[in-house]
């Protein structure tokens, strides 16, 4: 361009759209946003980015701005994709916004290291003061939304693996200003020993670190560590971590893993019981082959029929006696028939299965014949012999 040579202010808008639009084909920058003003009924997004010593104007058209996952207000810190644009009728320079993203990550993320540090070194996460979970909890409470996807997960999943647990909802905000000191109040009510309650969950869905901020609060995360009752979190998703995480007594990935680390899987026990079962039978079944042997061995054991064996040949020898006393005279029959009489008392009053009858019992260790009670010892098994059978014992004194 000629410097003695004017041109109209359209066309040095025209060129300077042509340089700058080809320069900056693609920008990527961080700002705060100001004057935001959504245009209705288009939807289209107008405002200014700044930063602490300068602004531009941006513009994010409503067929780009429906894919934002949070509303854009007066503020806000963001990070922007696009190019920039001149508008010819003014001959101003914009920023056309493509995609935005939230960028209090920054302050955000040094607040939560601070709280992160300080609420360490008070041994809020110390593993030894986390509480144990119960392996068969009875009551179980869960913090969470009244109306969100997390309690129906949460049933559902405790249908499947337990469902003899008593699930208690706690309703509680999940996000927002304020949504800490409901949870707060919600973990109050949970402790209450009334309610009886073996273990807390705090749950709730994925989110943005804004969503989830609220359970970076530091009066949060004391009223947690301070809990009698255990507390399971699982607030967003397996990558999302947050105080609160930190000083529970068990982290969950998410929702439905906690309600899998909380309750037992009835399945499991089932086959275990099974197998407890089959033992036992198998058990038992030996218990009684080995018992019935014991016992037919007992039966026919030489010394219980002893007794009768005697007496037996003692009446062989009376027959062979009174056939040689009826050779004596009279008097000599009587006075041996007395003697004889009184020995027979004597045998009598002195076989084993008379004293039976009178209270006295046999009793044997194994094969031996106990006579002295120093022949036994505490835990000793021994069998006890009766007038009318048998009887396994234990020494227990």
């Amino acid at each position: 361009m000629e410097n003695n040579t004017p041109v109209t202010i359209s066309e040095l808008t025209k060129r300077l759209k042509s340089v700058v639009e080809y320069e900056f084909k693609f920008v990527f920058a961080e700002g705060e946003i100001s004057n935001f003003k959504l245009h209705s009924p288009k939807g289209n997004m107008y405002f200014v980015l700044k930063d602490d010593s300068s602004s531009i104007n941006a513009v994010m058209w409503n067929t780009q701005n429906t894919k934002l996952n949070f509303q854009p207000k007066d503020g806000l810190k963001v990070i922007i994709k696009g190019r920039i644009t001149i508008w010819d009728a003014r001959g101003t320079y914009q920023i056309d916004v493509w995609e935005m993203m939230q960028s209090g990550l920054g302050d955000l993320q040094l607040a939560f290291e601070k709280l992160k540090e300080k609420l360490k070194s008070e041994g809020l996460f110390d593993e030894s003061h986390k509480k144990p979970l119960p392996q068969f909890p009875k009551n179980v409470a869960i913090i969470t939304s009244e109306t969100g996807a997390v309690i129906k997960d949460f049933i559902r999943v405790s249908e499947k693996r337990f469902p003899l647990i008593n699930l208690i909802l706690i309703p509680a905000a999940m996000q927002g200003e304020g949504a800490a000191k409901t949870v707060i109040n919600a973990l109050k009510t949970a402790n209450n020993p009334d309610l009886k309650i073996d273990v807390i969950c705090i749950a709730r869905g994925g989110g943005s670190i804004e969503d989830l901020w609220e359970f970076n609060n530091e009066n949060l995360a004391r009223e947690i560590f301070k809990s009698e009752v255990p507390v399971v979190s699982a607030i967003g998703h397996e990558t999302d971590f947050t105080i609160a995480d930190f000083v529970a007594d068990k982290r969950a990935p998410t929702p439905s893993a906690a309600a899998e680390i909380i309750l037992p899987d009835k399945n499991d026990y089932l086959e275990r019981l099974n197998r407890f079962q089959y033992l036992i039978n198998n058990l038992g079944i030996r218990k009684i082959n080995n018992l019935t042997s014991n016992l037919t061995y007992i039966q026919n054991n030489y010394f219980f029929r002893k007794p009768l064996d005697t007496l037996n040949n003692f009446k062989i020898n009376l027959d062979e006696f009174e056939d040689e006393l009826l050779k004596l005279p009279v008097t000599k029959i009587n006075n041996l028939n007395t003697e004889l009489n009184y020995i027979e008392k004597i045998f009598f009053n002195l076989s084993p299965e008379n004293n039976l009858k009178r209270g006295y019992s046999i009793i044997k260790k194994g094969d031996e014949y106990i006579s002295s009670a120093k022949k036994l010892n505490l835990f000793d098994k021994i069998t006890i012999k009766f007038k009318d059978g048998s009887k396994d014992a234990e020494v227990t004194k």
